[in-house]
């Protein structure tokens, strides 16, 4: 069953935690480009002048938040790395388990649907789906051979979510006016970044209908990556716009 796309402002701000506000900025600068470039075809997928004006008013509101708190930057900053690490152990976890139980699924419909259904797809759930796929590794290890080492899997699961419950930028303990401006930074972190991966998406599946001429790597992110993964490398410029 697909998964709702409604998304809550607290999943907005767990999304937002991953990144440096920075990164962010820089990254909603050239999708901006990129949008007024193609508004035309962006259009009739849901992207025109509407939905830009709306990135635009949040696209504002985040550089005044950037310069108006620094300090906030400052600490977000500085967890990021932090961050990164213990998502990309919990990332690196479930690359092995799934795998590890794609093995058995394809011989049994009923585990490919659980663990379909079960393995996360984003940061925001990444730990409840660590813990669903534990659950499935409990309940299929007896048919894994023994150097799968489902057991050591499954002894990780705890220090790994506990990890991520309280890694920086998830749980703060001090500077309190520092922490509520850190989470409003984040929350529009998570705006700009979901708002651009659905524009990316929409961007690429109008590039394969043949409504816009661009390539299919200008609609994807450049300066963001999910924790663990190479850096895909600098971001192409915008060609400019044509002029009739």
């Amino acid at each position: 069953m697909p998964k709702s796309r409604y998304v809550t402002d607290l999943e907005l701000t767990i999304m937002g935690r991953r990144y440096g506000a920075d990164e962010v900025a820089l990254e909603a600068s050239e999708a901006k480009a990129r949008w007024k470039r193609d508004l035309p075809a962006l259009a009739s997928y849901g992207y025109g002048q509407g939905a830009l004006d709306a990135f635009s008013a949040d696209y504002a509101e985040h550089a005044k938040l950037r310069s108006a708190r620094p300090e906030a930057v400052t600490e977000k900053k500085m967890s990021v790395t932090a961050r990164d690490q213990q998502v990309s152990s919990g990332w690196k976890w479930v690359d092995r388990v799934t795998s590890m139980l794609g093995t058995l699924a394809r011989t049994d419909e009923m585990l490919a649907t659980a663990l379909a259904t079960a393995t996360p797809t984003d940061d925001a759930g990444l730990e409840a789906g660590i813990r669903a796929v534990a659950t499935l590794l409990v309940e299929t290890k007896g048919r894994l051979p023994a150097d799968a080492e489902a057991d050591k899997r499954l002894a990780e699961v705890d220090d790994l979510c506990a990890a991520l419950q309280s890694s920086p930028g998830t749980v703060h303990t001090s500077k309190g006016q520092t922490v509520a401006d850190t989470a409003q930074i984040d929350l529009y972190d998570g705006k700009l970044y979901l708002c651009m991966r659905d524009l990316n998406s929409a961007g690429r599946k109008a590039i394969r209908n043949g409504d816009l001429h661009a390539g299919l790597h200008e609609y994807a992110f450049h300066h963001l990556k999910r924790s663990g993964n190479p850096n895909p490398g600098p971001a192409p410029v915008p060609a400019p716009a044509k002029t009739s």
